[in-house]
C-alpha cells in the first residue's frame, strides 16, 4: 500500500478515536493552557519538527507519541512494506557549509532555559543598528476546529497579517483583546469564513470565543526582526541572520532576561542560560 493511503487510513482511525480534546502546550506569556490538533497541524510528515519561528506550531511529546502509535496501527492494517520513497524528505540540520559562500549571513544555534512545566522559552534578537529584514511572506492561520483555536499560540512580527478561519460547522466568534483588556475586534465566524487582521502594534494579545468559553488562544507580536520559540530542552536555531551586535531577550512566562551578543557571518553558538 502507498504511504499516502496509510496516512489516510490512520487519520480516519484517529478521527474515530478522537474525543475532541488534544495534547496541551503553554506558550508565550504563560497565561493559559492550549490544545493542539496533530491532524490539522500536518506534523504527520515530520516526526522531528523544528522550533517555532513566526507562526509555526510546536507539538507536545505526548502528541508525537500518539501519532507514532497511530501510524504503526495504520501500517499494520495496510501491510508492512515500507513506502518506496517518502512524499516529503526528512529535514536535516543546516551546517555552515549550507550557507552560500558569499551570503555574509549567520546561522545561530543556541540554548535558552528549558521549559518550566508547560512554559517554553521565546528568544528575541534586537539589533543595535538599523537593519532591513522583510516580513515573512507566509501568512499564519489560526483556525477554529473541535471547539478550539488551532494553534493556541502564534508568534508574529509587527505589521504581519494573521488569518482567522472557521473550519467546522458551528458558529464561533473571534474576540481579540490587548494586554490591557481593550478589544481590538470581535467578529462572528461561520464555517468556511476567514478574516485577516494586521497586528501593527507589538504586545501580548488574547483570543476568545464569546459563545464557547473553553476556546482561547494567545498571540505575541514583536518588533524584533528575529524571534523563535525554543524546544522543551531550550534548544533553538535561527538562520539567515544579518551579522552585528544584538540584544538577545529570553522570555519565559512573565520573566525576561537580556544578553548582549555579537553575531558573525557563518555559524554561531550562543548560551542564554547563564545569569
Amino acid at each position: 500500500m502507498s504511504h499516502q493511503f496509510i496516512l489516510f487510513a490512520t487519520r480516519r482511525l484517529y478521527a474515530g478515536l478522537r474525543s475532541g480534546r488534544f495534547p496541551t502546550v503553554r506558550c508565550g506569556g504563560g497565561r493559559s493552557v492550549r490544545r493542539l490538533d496533530p491532524v490539522r497541524e500536518n506534523i504527520w510528515y515530520d516526526p522531528h519538527p523544528m522550533p517555532l519561528l513566526f507562526g509555526d506550531v510546536m507539538p507536545t511529546p505526548r502528541c508525537l507519541k500518539m501519532i507514532t502509535v497511530l501510524l504503526a496501527v495504520g501500517a499494520g492494517a495496510c501491510g508492512s512494506e515500507p513506502p518506496a520513497e517518502s512524499s516529503r524528505p526528512v529535514a536535516t540540520p543546516l551546517t555552515e557549509a549550507d550557507l552560500p559562500a558569499d551570503s555574509g549571513l549567520a546561522r545561530i544555534v543556541g540554548m535558552a532555559p528549558a521549559a518550566a512545566g508547560m512554559v517554553v522559552s521565546i528568544v528575541l534578537l534586537e539589533p543595535h543598528s538599523e537593519i532591513d529584514v522583510p516580513l515573512p511572506t507566509q501568512v499564519p492561520v489560526m483556525d477554529q476546529i473541535g471547539r478550539q483555536f488551532v494553534p493556541g499560540f502564534i508568534l508574529v512580527r509587527t505589521g504581519q497579517i494573521i488569518n482567522f478561519t472557521n473550519s467546522e460547522d458551528e458558529l464561533h466568534t473571534v474576540h481579540v483583546k490587548d494586554s490591557a483588556g481593550e478589544s481590538l475586534f470581535n467578529i462572528a465566524t461561520m464555517m468556511g469564513t476567514t478574516y485577516d487582521y494586521i497586528f501593527d502594534l507589538d504586545g501580548d494579545y488574547s483570543v476568545e470565543c464569546n459563545t464557547h468559553t473553553e476556546m482561547f488562544a494567545d498571540i505575541m507580536v514583536v518588533d524584533a526582526p528575529y524571534a523563535v520559540v525554543a524546544d522543551r530542552n531550550g534548544g533553538f536555531t535561527i538562520s539567515d541572520v544579518i551579522p552585528g551586535a544584538y540584544t538577545a531577550t529570553v522570555v519565559s512566562g512573565v520573566e525576561r532576561i537580556q544578553y548582549e551578543i555579537d553575531i558573525t557571518a557563518g555559524s554561531n553558538e550562543i548560551n542564554l542560560t547563564e545569569s
